[in-house]
């Protein structure tokens, strides 16, 4: 079981859990727009310390049991998520850890690199994308630009759109859109391990009605980290060949969202980096995934070189 835990920084309480040995290497997890640190499950999570790494999980602001600020009043940037992380790492006692980041959170992962490299011993990018205005592009219906990376494709967008265009109304309804959401974000050919996906959905979900303080986010597209991500400054490949860390780079050849061009186009942007493609995977870390991307992401970290 986890070590669950609160910290107080930057005006906010952050809740984290650790899994795995204290002495072991950090890696510290960093999950997508809106979705709480539960979204890395248990099962995964524990793969990753079997094998020896000491694994940090964590609700960012605005999710799970962590505060939800009023962005009008208090906006903020994917660089304030990133000053958070370290601040949480200083709390666990962590001078340098890995980092891995996974859609949203790979561009945190990017820029806490960024900000304080010497804090990080490498970084995982998963299911992400260096620049994601194609896909704020394509969900503001904005006309293409010249040159500009692979877009979601059009059907896809309208599905999402579709799904959040009402708020949901109670436990089961955030719970079922929770999982809508990733059923449509995992692409066509991906399996969807129906069960552990409403097991997932609907911790997701109790979590929220559970809160102390009776507030319940927005979601996907809508969220205050939408808002937050629209408000920082696209990552260039200027910024990526800054980076003289190792990256390993994990996408799914059908990623519905940041297709594949993507990952490759970082890739051959940074100074060092892996890329690793898996056969049918999109854009949802499905059980059928975990033991592929767990492997990739410890025998990247725990490498000797590292």
């Amino acid at each position: 079981m986890p070590q669950s835990r609160t910290m107080h920084a930057n005006g906010i309480d952050i809740a984290y859990e650790v899994f795995g040995r204290d002495d072991d290497p950090a890696i510290l997890l960093v999950m997508g727009n809106s979705a709480p640190g539960l979204v890395w499950p248990d099962a995964f999570c524990e793969m990753l310390a079997s094998a020896g790494l000491r694994v940090i999980r964590f609700d960012q602001r605005d999710t799970g049991w962590s505060s939800f600020v009023d962005f009008d009043r208090a906006p903020y940037t994917l660089d304030d998520l990133a000053r958070d992380a370290f601040a949480l790492l200083d709390d666990a006692g962590v001078a340098r850890a890995h980092v891995a980041g996974l859609s949203q959170g790979g561009v945190i992962a990017y820029r806490m690199a960024l900000q304080q490299p010497a804090r990080v011993a490498s970084v995982s990018i998963l299911m992400s994308s260096a620049d994601v205005r194609p896909k704020n592009d394509a969900f503001a219906n904005a006309p293409p630009k010249e040159g500009e990376l692979a877009r979601p494709a059009a059907d896809y967008v309208a599905r999402v759109i579709a799904l959040n265009s009402t708020p949901p109304r109670d436990v089961d309804e955030i719970a079922q859109r929770f999982v809508d959401n990733f059923r449509l974000a995992k692409g066509p050919r991906s399996p969807f391990d129906e069960p552990a996906w409403q097991m997932l959905g609907r911790a997701f979900a109790e979590r929220l009605a559970l809160r102390p303080d009776g507030l319940t986010p927005a979601l996907a597209n809508n969220s205050n980290h939408a808002r937050a991500q629209k408000a920082t400054a696209t990552l260039t490949a200027a910024d990526l060949s800054a980076i003289a860390l190792p990256v390993l780079i994990v996408h799914g050849s059908d990623d519905p969202i940041f297709p594949a061009a993507h990952a490759h186009w970082a890739a051959a942007m940074l100074r060092d980096a892996e890329l690793r493609i898996i056969d049918t995977m999109g854009h949802a870390l499905d059980p059928a995934f975990f033991r592929a991307v767990a492997d990739a992401l410890t025998g990247f970290c725990l490498r000797p070189a590292r």
